[in-house]
Order: structure tokens, then sequence, then C-alpha cells
């Protein structure tokens, strides 16, 4: 199959969340199924180049198109990705390119202009996703003989893309092309939506039934455009599609959830992979770990020493992480039977930051040998509320705020728990992480976190309170106490069943390649 992937992220290129995860892992294993796959796109200012080959830049130059009442001008470049040999095509223009990241604003962007607040949404979302989308349907104009039959577009932000491929001009290259919209999160926030007809329509230049067809409630959204527009909708794992169709769900998808129940539109869950060489750490090279070690085989004498080395250089004040301020101390002790519990992400409600710090009091003053690890960055006053704790605590809390590969694999590898008190959560990733680095989550029952099995390879609580997890860490402190060969069964049943069952090449072999020839049979 030719295949095109959409995504505003890649692991390697340029990197958000965990859309850019699952954007490499499938443009790699599709490419390594011997499948024809093209990467598209932006190039933003801090895009990454080492691992492109073949590089050709402004392939096609100052191609206009037609947006927002004007002529953009947009260029092309392509290049390989050489860790999975498949092609990618680059969208350059200005709205992309003077970006530091993504999604969102940067403290430096911060400080040049103090309107583009550190952490909120780019101002121009709603004109460089559609541009973007644009950008790639007109793509095949110039070189038809590369035309796919398959689009795969990734979350909110790309889903405008079949759409464009249906009402712009060259709509007609695209007939026998079946494009699908994978879901990542629709909550708020996520959505990328319009205010208003008059919004949307100026964007999109979209007609107006396809754009009245996709209200929810005053908002237009690019789901429902894509839906309308033939796409399929896809989420990424089997329980959150569930949650998508159900009603009850709507508190945490602006209604969209309503919607999709109302109208019977189906959308297939595939859960996400993970591709386990990328964080093996028996492999130092591929891992980033300073030690070896096999939680497979019970072997962890490699884990506690990167937990004594990374410890120790977080409490030296010479000690610098590039692109991250550090907060507070761990008072390290090898001789103390010391418990260390991680919490690795976004730091937002969403991700139940606020049960997570109504929680740590109670623990630090009940279980003195426990230490915590927190790392991320997001909503401000969150981040002002650990903060305040690495001081009410000391020693017994470190916050690294910002984000640094090496040091966030290692906050997950060095703790015995990483908790996840997410309010929904898609799929998740640091589950996954967190297994194969010998690292016990304790979760909320919610989303994609039900692929862990309770007390097999981690542990999950139901209700999202504060009183529900401190219940539920009293427990898991209790059982590594008392009870470590239960801890040590789960660390190992953890990392093999990852392993076993979400190996990323498993997951497009038995899940997507059925369901993209299902999807090309039919049409």
């Amino acid at each position: 199959m030719k295949i095109w992937v959409v995504s505003m992220e890649c692991a390697g290129i340029i990197e958000a969340g965990g859309v850019k995860n699952v954007t490499y892992s499938l443009c790699k294993e599709f490419s390594l199924l011997k499948h024809d796959v093209t990467l598209f796109i932006p190039v933003y200012k801090t895009n990454e180049w080492k691992l492109i080959t073949d590089f050709q830049n402004n392939v096609f130059e100052n191609h206009e198109i037609f947006h927002c009442g004007k002529n953009e001008m947009v260029s092309y470049s392509t290049g390989k990705f050489a860790d999975g040999n498949f092609k990618v095509v680059f969208i350059n223009h200005p709205v992309f390119g003077e970006k530091e990241a993504v999604y969102t604003y940067t403290e430096n962007e911060s400080r040049l202009n103090p309107e583009h607040r550190k952490g909120k949404g780019h101002v121009d979302t709603l004109f460089s996703d559609a541009l973007f989308a644009k950008s790639v349907i007109e793509y095949g104009s110039l070189n038809p003989a590369q035309l796919p039959e398959i689009i795969h577009c990734q979350d909110a932000s790309t889903a405008l893309v079949p759409a464009f491929s249906k009402f712009l001009p060259c709509h007609d290259l695209y007939n026998k092309t079946k494009s699908i919209v994978t879901i990542h999160n629709a909550g708020p926030a996520y959505h990328h939506n319009y205010s208003s007809m008059g919004e949307a329509f100026w964007y999109t230049g979209l007609p107006e039934k396809l754009l009245t067809d996709s209200l929810n409630d005053f908002r237009i959204e690019p789901f429902l455009i894509a839906h309308n527009s033939g796409a399929c909708l896809t989420t990424v794992s089997e329980n959150y599609a569930k949650e998508l169709s159900d009603p009850f769900y709507n508190n945490e998808t602006e209604g969209l959830a309503t919607v999709f129940f109302t109208k019977g539109i189906k959308i297939k869950g595939i859960t996400n992979g993970i591709d386990v060489e990328r964080y093996n750490p028996v492999n130092t090279k591929e891992s980033l770990l300073p030690y070896a070690y096999d939680p497979k085989t019970g072997d962890l004498e490699g884990k506690f020493n990167c937990r004594r080395d990374f410890v120790l250089k977080l409490n030296d004040p010479d000690y610098i992480i590039p692109d991250t301020t550090k907060y507070g101390k761990i008072d390290y002790s090898s001789e103390e039977k010391q418990i260390y519990i991680a919490y690795h992400g976004r730091i937002t409600h969403q991700k139940g930051l606020n049960v997570l710090l109504d929680s740590i009091p109670a623990i630090l003053s009940n279980y003195n040998e426990v230490r915590f690890i927190i790392m991320g960055q997001g909503d401000s006053e969150l981040e002002n509320e650990i903060i305040k704790l690495t001081t009410s605590y000391s020693g017994k809390i470190c916050f690294i705020n910002g984000y640094e590969r090496s040091a966030a694999r290692l906050t997950t590898a060095v703790c015995d728990f990483i908790v996840l008190p997410s309010f929904f959560e898609p799929c998740g990733l640091e589950d996954f992480i967190a297994q194969i680095f010998g690292t016990v989550p304790v979760a909320h029952k919610t989303g994609g976190l039900n692929k862990i099995i309770n007390e097999k390879n981690g542990f999950l609580y139901s209700n999202n309170t504060h009183e529900e997890l401190i219940a539920k860490l009293s427990e898991v402190i209790s059982i590594k106490k008392h009870n470590p060969k239960m801890i040590s069964r789960i660390i190992k049943e953890g990392a093999r069943y990852t392993e076993k069952k979400y190996l990323w090449r498993s997951v497009i072999k038995n899940n997507y390649l059925p369901f993209f020839k299902e999807i090309l049979k039919n049409n």
C-alpha cells in the first residue's frame, strides 16, 4: 500500500506529546513491512535533522495556496528518515518556522512577547491547522505519482485533511484514497474546534452544509468534519473508543461523546503499541540509562545504581539538566529501604495533578521512607503548588520542571512506582515505559489505562479522589515493605507482558493492516 501519515510531530524530528511516538512507530513499522510510507510534517524552528538523509530543500518552491482571503506561499522539502527508512515531506511556511514548539509557547517565546504565555496554545492555531491540511492535499497535484491509497491523520490538528481531499480543486486526484483520522485526545482544549460558523468558514472555506452537519452545540468540530467527509475515525485504545461513544462521558469531551452517540458514529479502538527496543534497559545505548539491567529476569541491580547516581546528581547544585529547572532535593540513603514514587507527564488537570498534590502530604507524613520525583511542565498554578511542596517536605521531593529525554527516562526508571492519576487517558504511554523499566504503575482505572491488569502487572483504583489515591498508595507501599516477592513478580510480569502483547509490529500486523485492507475493500 501507499500510505501517507500526516502529523504535527514525530519522534526524532519535532516532539511534543505521545503523538510523536505513534507517528514514528506507524511510519517505521509499515515501512519495514514493505509498504510505501510518506510522513508529512511542518518545519518548525526547532526541528531536528540528524536522522534525515537524502535531504532536498525546496523541491517544490513557493507554491500558492489560497487561504484566509489571500495566496500563501508554501514550499516542500523532502528526505528520508534513516531510522525506519520512510520518506518525509517537510512543509515550509513562516507560521510554522517561527515557532519553537509544536502546540504551545515556550518560556523563551513568552519572554520575547508577554502575550505568548508559556504553556498556552498558539494564537494562530486554527490558521496553521488549515494551512497545513491544505498543503498536504496540494502536494498530490505537484507529485501525482505518489498519490496514496490511505491517508492516516493524527489528531484534531490534522483532521481537516479528509475534507480538503474532497473539496479543494485537486480533489479528483483522491477519488480512490481513503482517509483515517485517529483521535489521540478528545478532552477539553484538544478539539481545535471553531467557535462559530463564520470562523469555521473563514479558516476552511468548506461548504456550509458540511460545517452545519459538524456542529457540537454552537462549535464546529474538526473530528466531525472529517467523519462527514467520509473519513473513518479511530482512537488509541479499545476502552477509549467505548468512552467516546458513551454520552455519560460527555463531561470530559465537551459534548463530543454525546454527538458521536446520537449520530451513531462508529469509532474503532486500536490500542497503541510500544517500540520496546527504544527503551530496553538491557541496552544502555537505546535506553539512555547509565547502567543495564533486565526486569524480565528480576535483575534490578543496574536500576538501583541508576537511582543512586541520578538522585545524587539531583542534589548537586552544579548539575544542570538542559531545558529544565530543578526544585527541592532528595535525602538519599543506600542503607535505608527507601521507596521512590515517580510522576512524569504534563502538569495539567487532565493528568490528575490536583489529586496527586492533595495526596502527597498524607503519604509523606505517614511514611518517612517515601520519596517523590516529579518531572513535567504545563499549568503554572499546578507547577507552583509542586514547588511549594518541595519546600514544605524538604529532602523528600524533587521537581524537574521541563523536559529532557534522558532525565525523563531516568525519572521513571529509578523509581519503584509511577503514579498515573489521569481523569481520562486515551491510551497511556507512561505505563508501558514504566513496565519496560521495571517500575510498577499505580493508575486510575480509566480509558487506555484499563490495559493494566490489577495486581498482575500494576495496580488500579476506581474513584479518582485524593482519598482513594492515598489509600491505594498506602496499600502498595505496605506490599513493597511486607511482601516484596509480590512486587518482584509484578515487575517481571509487567516487562514480559508489555513486550509480548504490545510490540508495535504485532499491533500493525494484527490490527492496523486488517483494518486498512477492510477499508480499501469496502471503498
